[in-house]
């Protein structure tokens, strides 16, 4: 090169980078038959029409490489004069990928291609002319070459894969490995975004908002660079993104997608899986698209077929965000209930008023139910229905006393009410069975899903006797469009075979005591923990201050969540006093997984207690 010490740093920089990162990834790309360059060679006619070109093949430039050369190539002849290269090159990939379509990988080295390409355009170019200067060549200089290479250098990586990204549609760009974090910047463009476009009191996890970009079993892929362990996400009942899932997502949404007036095959076939996972009586679906949809269903069920228009719940429940279903969710036990709604105490052996050592706890935390039913009448609504998370999440996870369940059931039957079972966060495996209110023993008129029964796509389910869905629907003529559409029957189709395919009811059961056992080992030195509870996969673990008046330990909870984010594990926190770590992981977590978790609650209450 004729330039100075600054023009070669620069080109060595490349084609170190290129040596040591661009190049081993480039051989797990794609690889084809390729043009090099787009200079006119063999001309391709219409065979109808020999004054039309159809296509031109340069056989001199044709060459076996990665598909992502070809787009750079290509980019790099779209961006040359372009004044806006990002947006021009933009442009182009996304005509390209609607024809051949990109993997991300790909669109992920396009401009480091092109860099390098220049880059080595250049290098040849000043070979030519230092080692034979007076052959004529058709590259006068290398100059132009290394502008180009210090202006796509300059357009900043992320922000031109970022773009590219945009235009096809792929996610954001997440890095894979610890340490290669996006635009530190990003962040708090997104916190800006979200104030101004969802509200400036929209909420989000943590002091500092996490942003996902990518997930995989129980891990979430940040982009800060680092992979957190979920705890707390109930959603991905089976693992966040299982490729059986996405794979039967992906075609079915291929094939057909449409109003669901019209027959399916895989949709009867998924109703028909579906209840026979159930209890016999138990035969007829009904499909939305959520759970808060199906719970206010069940409700309108619930009033249709026993006439009555009282409802009763848990005093801290929580059932959807519709506008009578935000009725029935409190969220705590203070709240003010409309008068057609009443709550019951929580049958809490831990911190309720009846304790552990107490006798006849189902029975006297029952007996708040002739409260409720008295009060409902004297109101002129009488019982339509008691409806219950299964699993007790909102209220704590409190180890519900045996029979406590069967015991509200006989008397809001005799009340002329049904019993809803919202198995959203219980269904599925959770509590090591199928059913969470199979755990409890009571026999559910109606029972409704969400959330997990599609892995996190939108599909909510109510499942209910022949006699009261036909007598509502007679009466009601209520239809759903989209509610239990193909793709959402492809995704619950799914989820049913994974969980049959790798036993994950009998893991949740198996990884769940491991984890109960294995905390209650910790709690012998963290005296912060006062109580571990709960079946299957889903666990409550009480913070207290002080283990004798078991008071909350309310502000340490808050803290305690920071720390374990700090450590790379992500849980939640419920209960009238926001005490009560809500472990709920994908259902495909291990004991290591559940090693990983132990230690970073050890470490981080340790850190409390220093």
């Amino acid at each position: 090169l004729s330039g100075g010490d600054e023009e070669r740093a620069l080109l060595h920089a490349v084609f170190e980078d290129y040596s040591r990162g661009l190049a081993p990834r480039l051989k797990t790309l794609r690889h084809q038959v390729i043009h090099q360059d787009a200079h006119p060679g063999n001309v391709l006619v219409d065979r109808d029409d020999p004054a039309k070109i159809t296509g031109i093949i340069d056989f001199g430039d044709l060459l076996f490489g990665s598909l992502a050369a070809e787009v750079a190539v290509a980019c790099g002849g779209v961006v040359e004069e372009a004044g806006d290269p990002i947006t021009a090159a933009s442009d182009f990939v996304a005509a390209y990928d609607a024809e051949l379509p990109l993997e991300e990988d790909e669109l992920d080295l396009v401009l480091d291609l092109m860099v390098v390409r220049n880059a080595m355009t250049a290098v040849v170019a000043g070979a030519h002319l230092r080692i034979a200067p007076d052959e004529p060549t058709h590259i006068a200089s290398p100059r132009p070459f290394i502008d180009r290479v210090v202006k796509l250098r300059g357009l900043g990586r992320d922000r031109f894969s970022r773009e590219l990204r945009r235009a096809c549609r792929f996610p954001v760009y997440c890095p894979a490995t610890p340490g290669a974090a996006a635009d530190p910047g990003e962040e708090a463009r997104l916190v800006e975004a979200r104030r101004s476009l969802m509200g400036r009191n929209t909420t989000h996890f943590y002091s500092r908002p996490m942003h996902f970009e990518r997930g995989r079993g129980p891990w979430l892929y940040a982009t800060d660079g680092r992979r957190y362990l979920d705890f707390y996400n109930n959603v991905a009942q089976v693992g966040h993104c299982h490729p059986h899932v996405v794979r039967a997502v992906s075609r079915q949404a291929a094939a057909l997608n449409t109003n669901t007036r019209y027959l399916y095959s895989s949709v009867l076939d998924y109703a028909d899986r579906l209840t026979g996972r159930l209890a016999p009586h138990l035969t007829a679906c009904l499909f939305v698209n959520s759970g808060s949809e199906a719970n206010d269903v069940a409700w309108q069920m619930a009033k249709t077929v026993t006439g009555h228009t009282g409802g009763i719940i848990m005093e801290d429940a929580y059932h959807g965000v519709t506008d009578v279903m935000r009725r029935f969710s409190p969220g705590r036990p203070d709240k003010p209930l409309p008068d057609f709604i009443e709550g019951l105490v929580v049958p809490d052996p831990y911190r309720g008023p009846f304790r552990d050592r107490e006798t006849d706890l189902a029975e006297k935390y029952a007996q708040d139910a002739d409260r409720a039913i008295a009060a409902l009448e004297r109101a002129g609504h009488g019982t339509a229905a008691f409806i219950v998370d299964s699993a007790f999440c909102s209220s704590g996870i409190p180890d519900v006393p045996d029979g406590y369940l069967r015991a509200v059931q006989a008397r809001v039957r005799k009340a002329g009410g049904l019993m809803i079972c919202d198995e959203v966060q219980s269904g599925f495996g959770r509590m090591g069975c199928w059913w969470g209110h199979e755990h409890h023993g009571v026999h559910a008129d109606i029972v409704t899903m969400g959330k997990p029964v599609g892995n996190g796509f939108p599909l909510g389910v109510v499942v209910t006797t022949d006699e009261i869905l036909n007598e509502f629907i007679d009466l009601t003529r209520l239809f759903s469009t989209f509610g239990g559409n193909a793709v959402a029957a492809a995704a619950g189709n799914a989820v049913l075979d994974v969980i049959d395919g790798e036993n994950l009811v009998e893991r949740s059961r198996t990884i769940g005591n491991l984890l109960r056992r294995k905390l209650r080992e910790l709690a012998a030195d963290c005296p912060l923990i006062g109580d571990v509870r709960g079946h299957g996969l889903v666990t409550g673990v009480e913070l207290v201050s002080d283990r004798k008046s078991r008071s909350p330990a309310t502000a340490e909870t808050s803290t305690l969540l920071e720390l374990m984010r700090e450590r790379g594990v992500l849980v939640g926190s419920d209960g009238r006093d926001a005490n009560v770590l809500k472990l709920r992981p994908p259902l495909v977590i291990g004991a290591d997984e559940v090693a990983r978790f132990v230690d970073a609650l050890g470490q981080s209450l340790k850190s409390m207690q220093a």
